[in-house]
């Protein structure tokens, strides 16, 4: 398993990449997140408001209705329509090209006949149409039928308008006005939007809808809008950083000053006049893209802006999108995979930025790219490829584990594996104060003439199991096998406070288990191990070379432990005086005749364990 791993990490890393943007496609296929979506696409309007140039819009002048002309004139639903003649008059005066109302005139009021005179006479109003749900009683059927109808202005006003156009605007789900219906049907027939009216009017179209509303472009006085599937355009909003009531990219004037005479008329000549609801009190406020509310008549001006202007906006096409989303989580897996992981994080902050940054360019130039899903699966797959890697690696130390679990204890393994993780294990040699222990059979060349290969072996591996078990068991590391004989080390790699006491009780336990053993399997060949012990400073590290390395304690005290198995009777602990310093108050020991051994010049003092008292601290841990 860890082998296939290994060998083919970077193919399945790649196949979790793609996989996370299959799941990304799915997603965006189905509209999951669609909202969220929608709202991460205002931050491009919000970017683009930082840089754009904050000069006025010349062709476009909105009359509003505000809180001066309302504390001037009175509760506005009370106004006679006699206001509204002078202002159609002074701007025909002003010449302005169009004027757009964005107030329904859908019932009889004070002043109708001066209004509808001035609707004609000048010749360039265009006035609302609001479709709204009507409800209609079915006697055939017994129940209500919901359906739609067009709320139109009184015919003495339409008979004059130079046009009309229905001033619906539709938030999204979230209430924020995004897109608007560029017409919209009315029987076999389709009523204009507001700002295409108007549009039409200013550009001195004859026919207002020139082409069927179909597909996904529709083409205007030699511009092509894009349309969604719904007949909706998108609104390519212009500079509001201010807020409502103060309006930079559209200039904005007071109804009463335009009445009193105090603007210089030439502001309107030749523009578009939009003439509508700006006061604070009147309730006409949505919210845009831009982060902030604007009132009815200001969206209305940014539609015929993003008309007149031809700086139209299209969504990334669907498979565009879905390539989009594929790349992203390849690009981010290979980043993820080839990297460490800080490297890899930057890396993925910068994809992300970056992707912004190609956003933002393809805004400007009316390509509104997703800025949900893509930058979604590159976290997502940053996420789900180190997931993997954190799979991995388990499996790896799992497998790692498992195999020196059989040489040194799952503690020792665990701690190493983490001080390697954490660079604490130093590679090469160092000092070290170390315990170490050999167990040799005795007589070992004479069994081994007397018994088949076969089952020399085979005994062979019963005593040294036995002999491993206790070892592991009271925290050693199985350093060596050298035939008949063991060498375990304590307190290296990793440190142990009593590690001479817990040598001597394995070895101690050793002998007891070996008795045990022969007790129990009287067939099993007699074998029987002295076991020497000696505590001292040697060097512990990797030893070898670059290619083949392997852990090993090399040092005079390793010799002397050596020396002591060598000497030790069969059955017999033997240990060296710097061990017996450490232990002597926990165990029973004689003291034997000072040893002359090979590379010694002066023979060395040995003590023979009869027994433990207490239990060492390390073994308490152990336990509990």
């Amino acid at each position: 398993m860890l082998y296939l791993l290994k060998r083919n990490r970077g193919l399945v890393g790649l196949s979790v990449a793609a996989a996370i943007g299959a799941v990304f496609c799915l997603a965006f296929h189905f509209d999951l997140l669609y909202q969220l979506q929608q709202q991460s696409g205002d931050l491009l309007f919000q970017a683009a408001n930082l840089y754009r140039e904050k000069e006025p819009e010349e062709k476009i002048v909105i009359v509003g209705i505000d809180d001066k002309s309302l504390a001037q004139l009175g509760h506005f639903a009370r106004w006679s329509r006699s206001h509204y003649a002078r202002l159609i008059d002074t701007l025909a005066e002003a010449r302005a090209r169009v004027v757009v109302f964005d107030i329904l005139f859908s019932e009889p009021a004070s002043g109708d006949e001066e209004l509808a005179v001035s609707i004609r006479n000048a010749g360039n109003v265009v006035l609302p149409i609001i479709l709204a749900p009507t409800v209609t009683d079915s006697t055939v059927l017994r129940q209500t039928i919901p359906s739609q109808d067009f709320i139109r202005p009184l015919a003495i006003f339409e008979s004059g308008a130079a046009a009309v156009g229905h001033a619906n605007v539709m938030p999204d789900a979230d209430g924020v006005v995004r897109r608007l219906a560029i017409a919209m049907r009315d029987g076999d027939a389709y009523e204009p939007s507001l700002a295409l009216a108007a549009a039409a009017r200013y550009l001195r179209r004859a026919e207002v809808i020139e082409s069927p509303v179909q597909g996904s472009v529709l083409p205007f006085a030699g511009r092509s809008i894009p349309i969604s599937d719904n007949g909706e355009m998108l609104i390519n909003y212009i500079s509001n950083p201010r807020g409502i009531g103060a309006i930079v990219n559209f200039q904005t004037i007071s109804l009463v000053d335009v009445l009193d005479g105090e603007i210089d008329l030439s502001i309107f000549e030749d523009k578009v006049v939009l003439i509508g609801s700006t006061a604070s009190g009147l309730g006409d406020t949505l919210w845009t893209p831009m982060g902030l509310m604007m009132h009815g008549v200001e969206i209305h001006a940014s539609a015929i802006h993003t008309i007149l202007s031809g700086n139209f906006l299209k969504p990334a096409s669907f498979l565009v999108t879905i390539m989009l989303i594929l790349v992203s989580a390849l690009f981010c897996g290979l980043l993820t995979l080839r990297l460490r992981v800080l490297k890899a994080t930057w890396s993925v902050v910068f994809l992300i930025i970056a992707y912004f940054l190609l956003a933002f360019y393809f805004f400007d130039h009316g390509v509104l790219l997703n800025m949900l899903y893509p930058p979604l699966t590159v976290v997502g797959t940053f996420v789900g490829v180190n997931l993997y890697h954190v799979i991995v690696e388990r499996t790896e130390k799992g497998e790692i584990t498992d195999i020196f679990g059989r040489y040194i204890s799952p503690p020792v393994v665990n701690k190493i594996l983490a001080t390697l993780r954490e660079g604490e294990l130093k590679l090469g040699g160092e000092e070290h104060e170390v315990t170490v222990a050999f167990a040799d059979i005795r007589g070992f060349t004479s069994i081994s003439e007397k018994m088949p290969p076969g089952e020399l072996v085979t005994a062979l591996n019963i005593y040294l199991s036995t002999v491993i078990e206790k070892v592991l068991e009271y925290g050693g590391m199985i350093n060596k096998f050298g035939g008949d004989s063991v060498m375990a080390v304590w307190n290296a790699p990793v440190e142990c406070e009593e590690h001479g006491l817990s040598a001597v009780k394995a070895a101690v336990s050793i002998q007891r288990a070996i008795r045990e053993l022969q007790e129990k399997e009287r067939a099993l060949a007699r074998m029987e191990f002295g076991i020497g012990i000696n505590t001292g400073k040697a060097i512990t590290g990797n030893m070898g070379s670059e290619d083949r390395l392997e852990y090993s304690v090399i040092g005079d005290s390793v010799n002397t432990a050596f020396r002591l198995a060598s000497a030790a009777p069969g059955g017999k602990v033997w240990i060296g005086a710097d061990t017996y310093a450490l232990v002597k108050d926990f165990i029973i020991a004689e003291a034997l005749e000072p040893l002359a051994v090979k590379g010694k010049q002066e023979p060395i003092q040995a003590y023979e364990v009869i027994g433990i008292r207490n239990r060492s601290p390390c073994e308490q841990e152990k336990l509990k």
